[in-house]
């Protein structure tokens, strides 16, 4: 048998679990939210990743097939494997280059050091 003292002590303690679990179910909620939401802004990257790669690999391919084509013709294979290297890094390089460039002549430090850090320099 139960006195009204210990059902209100049973009724106290169930509601603090009640609450704590509320609080613990409100933190996940908020940080899967926040989990989504930074997903769902990478997503509006991937046309301009989609985009960034089809663009290099036209590159890549143009250049590939001139190459091939050269060597067909008996061109020396160094020269021509060397003029593949040198121009594919001038193609894929130069537009990242112009940003660089442009920002310098902009004095924006802030996009001269995003740049910096999307192409992986310290």
């Amino acid at each position: 048998l139960y006195s009204v003292d210990d059902l209100q002590s049973i009724i106290s303690h169930n509601l603090a679990q009640r609450q704590a679990a509320a609080v613990e179910a409100e933190t996940i909620v908020e940080q899967e939210a926040s989990e989504f939401m930074a997903w769902l802004r990478a997503q509006g990257a991937s046309e301009t990743i989609r985009e960034y790669r089809s663009q290099s690999e036209q590159i890549r391919d143009e250049l590939t097939t001139k190459a091939l084509s050269a060597l067909q013709q008996g061109g020396d294979a160094q020269a021509i494997l060397q003029d593949l290297a040198w121009k594919l890094t001038n193609r894929l390089i130069h537009a990242p280059t112009k940003s660089l460039q442009q920002a310098a002549r902009d004095g924006d430090d802030e996009r001269l050091n995003i740049l910096r850090d999307s192409l992986g320099l310290e």
